[in-house]
C-alpha cells in the first residue's frame, strides 16, 4: 500500500489563500511520476471549502476526506487515527498547534513570507509575538522547511541565521484551468452587465491589507485624473475594503476613493466569486499588483495563466517571479506608477500590440502545466529522501 502525504485544509480554513496554496501544491505533486508512484495524496477538508478541491474528484491519486464534525476532541482523535494508523508519512504545511505538535516528526513546514519581520509596523504587538513564537519553533526544528521563493529563503537566513531546519524552495503555479474553462463568452457578458463594466478598465484584484499597498494605486489615479489623463478608463478593485489591523489606513483609502475627483472612475466590487474574478481579469486591459510583500504572489500566477500584462511592484520576489509581460515600478512612487499606467494604456490601444494585451489563454495553460512539472522536482526532493 502506498504511503500518504496529508494536506490538512482544516488548519487553513480561516485563510482562503492557504487553501489555494494547498490546491496548487497538490496539483504540482500530481505532475510528478516519482511522487504519484510512491504516494497517495490525502486531503482533510470541511464541507464549506470542499468545492475548492472539486477539481481533484475522481483522480485516483487523491483521497479527499470531508470532515463534517464540530467537536474539537473528536477531530483530534480522527486526525490521530488518520496519521498514525492510515499510513501517513508526511503532514504537509503542518500547523504547529497542540495537535500539530503530536505529528511533528512527520511534519513539513511552510512559511508563506516573513512580512512580520519586514513590515512589523503593520502588526499589533500581540500578533508579532504570536507569529515570532510560531516561526521560531519551526525554523529551530529539524523538519524540512518549504519556502515559496528564493527571496523568502534569503529572509530566513537574514532573520534567523541560526536556524536548524533544512530548506527547500518550491515555487507554485495557480491551478485554475477548470475555472478558466468555465469562463465562457456568455459568462463574460453576464459579468460585464452585473458589475457595469462598460468601459476599458484596469484591474487591481488584491484584498485591502495594508501591505498590498493600494495607497500607491489610488494616489496614482489621483495624479492621472488630475492631469486630465485616463478619464475614459475605469479602475476596478475587488476584495472587501477592510483591514482589522489598520482601520485608519482603510479610512484614508476610502476618503480618496470616494472623493469627487476620482470616484466616477473607480469601481469597488467587493468580494466576487472565483470565476467572476477570472472573467474580470481576462477582460481587463491590464492589471496592477502594487504589493510591498509577497511570498510568491498568487495574483501574478493567475495573470500568467491568463497571459495578461501586469504592472508589478519592483520588490525582490516580484523580480524573481516576473515573466516577459511584467512591467516593474517603484511601489513608493505614485508618479512612477502613474506614468507607467498611462504608457501601458497607450500601448494597449495600438494595433501592433493587440495580441500581447488580448492574451493567449491556451499558451498560459500550457505554461502552467510545464512550470508545475518543473516545480514538482523540488517537491520530489522533499518527499523522496
Amino acid at each position: 500500500m502506498k504511503k500518504r502525504i496529508l494536506f490538512n485544509g482544516l488548519g487553513n480554513r480561516g485563510w482562503i489563500g492557504g487553501l489555494y496554496y494547498i490546491k496548487n501544491i497538490m496539483f504540482s505533486c500530481l505532475q510528478n511520476p516519482e511522487i504519484t508512484e510512491r504516494f497517495q495524496l490525502t486531503l482533510l477538508i470541511d464541507p464549506a471549502h470542499a468545492d475548492i478541491f472539486s477539481c481533484f474528484q475522481g483522480n485516483e491519486g487523491v483521497d479527499i476526506r470531508i470532515y463534517t464534525g464540530q467537536n474539537k476532541i473528536k477531530l483530534a482523535l480522527y486526525e490521530m487515527r488518520l496519521v498514525w494508523l492510515g499510513g501517513v508519512k508526511y503532514c504537509y504545511a503542518l500547523e504547529l498547534n497542540k495537535i500539530g505538535r503530536l505529528f511533528k516528526k512527520r511534519g513539513i513546514f511552510w512559511i508563506p513570507d516573513f512580512q512580520h519581520k519586514t513590515l512589523p509596523e503593520f502588526f499589533s504587538r500581540e500578533e508579532l509575538a504570536r507569529k515570532e513564537e510560531s516561526d521560531l519553533a519551526m525554523v529551530m526544528s529539524r523538519n524540512t522547511m518549504v519556502l515559496s521563493s528564493f527571496d523568502a529563503a534569503h529572509d530566513l537566513k537574514r532573520f534567523y541565521p541560526s536556524h536548524t531546519c533544512p530548506v527547500e524552495v518550491v515555487h507554485f503555479v495557480s491551478y485554475i484551468e477548470p475555472e478558466v474553462r468555465a469562463v465562457t463568452p456568455e459568462l463574460e457578458q453576464k459579468v460585464r452587465e452585473k458589475f457595469g463594466l462598460n468601459r476599458k478598465y484596469i484591474y487591481i484584484p488584491n484584498q485591502f491589507w495594508q501591505h498590498k499597498n493600494h495607497i500607491v494605486m489610488v494616489r496614482a489615479i489621483e495624479l492621472l485624473l488630475g492631469q486630465g489623463r485616463m478619464r475614459d478608463y475605469d479602475f476596478v478593485f475587488t476584495g472587501k475594503l477592510n483591514d482589522y489591523r489598520n482601520p485608519e489606513y482603510i479610512e484614508s483609502l476610502k476618503k480618496i476613493m470616494e472623493s469627487p475627483s476620482v470616484c466616477d472612475n473607480i469601481k469597488l466590487l467587493g468580494f466576487v466569486e472565483r470565476t467572476e474574478q477570472l472573467a474580470i481579469m481576462k477582460n481587463a486591459q491590464f492589471m496592477v499588483q502594487p504589493s510591498l510583500c509577497e511570498g510568491w504572489g498568487t495574483v501574478l500566477e493567475d495573470a500568467k495563466v491568463l497571459d495578461k500584462v501586469v504592472l508589478l511592484s519592483n520588490i525582490p520576489v516580484h523580480q524573481e517571479q516576473q515573466n516577459r509581460k511584467c512591467i516593474l515600478f517603484d511601489p513608493h512612487d505614485p508618479g512612477d506608477l502613474a506614468e507607467k499606467i498611462a504608457c501601458t494604456a497607450g500601448r494597449a490601444e495600438l494595433p501592433a500590440h493587440a495580441t500581447e494585451f488580448a492574451g493567449d489563454v491556451e499558451q498560459g495553460i500550457a505554461n502552467m502545466y510545464r512550470e508545475a512539472a518543473e516545480y514538482s522536482r523540488s517537491l520530489a526532493r522533499v518527499f523522496i529522501a
